[in-house]
């Protein structure tokens, strides 16, 4: 089973083969490779909208323009320098910001076992597959733990010491 999701400069890949998930996270250059058991996820997914950021970056895209050609201004540089310096930043934080523009992102986070390892998943273009995929790994996940658990209530006579 496998999942991947795209938005402007970010993608996530995740792929669950028999008893691990092993993702992949890409934000421009920057990877990131993960893999950890189903047994060490923890089922019920936190599922989230990130607005705030998208608020944020529609303010800077509108802010950083003038933040650029105000000071330009007053110490008496050409109009037309103003302008190219304000255009450039535009552009620059556009360039930055771009993955908000598309709108807010939904996300479902599952927690794990290892700390700093939390497996996060954010919606693409198809939101039925995106909500069919979680709720399937939901299902791997915790059918693994309660194999996990059940598996370290009956030892086995090649585990004891005697």
């Amino acid at each position: 089973m496998q999942y991947e999701a795209r938005r402007v400069f970010t993608s996530i890949f995740i792929e669950v083969d028999q008893e691990t998930v092993h993702w992949r996270y890409q934000n421009r250059f920057d990877e990131w490779k993960y893999s950890i058991p189903l047994s060490h996820v923890y089922p019920s997914p936190v599922k989230s909208n990130s607005k705030a950021k998208f608020a944020r970056a529609v303010v800077l895209l509108c802010v950083s323009p003038i933040v650029a050609g105000v000071p330009l201004h007053f110490l008496g540089v050409y109009p037309s320098v103003v302008m190219v310096a304000s255009v450039l930043t535009f552009f620059y934080a556009f360039y930055h910001l771009a993955p908000w523009y598309a709108g807010p992102i939904e996300w479902a986070t599952f927690e794990t076992e290892l700390p700093g390892r939390t497996l996060y998943l954010f919606r693409g273009s198809d939101a039925a597959e995106f909500e069919q995929f979680v709720s399937t790994l939901d299902e791997m996940v915790t059918q693994a733990r309660r194999q996990a658990e059940s598996g370290d209530r009956h030892p086995t006579l090649g585990n004891t010491d005697d």
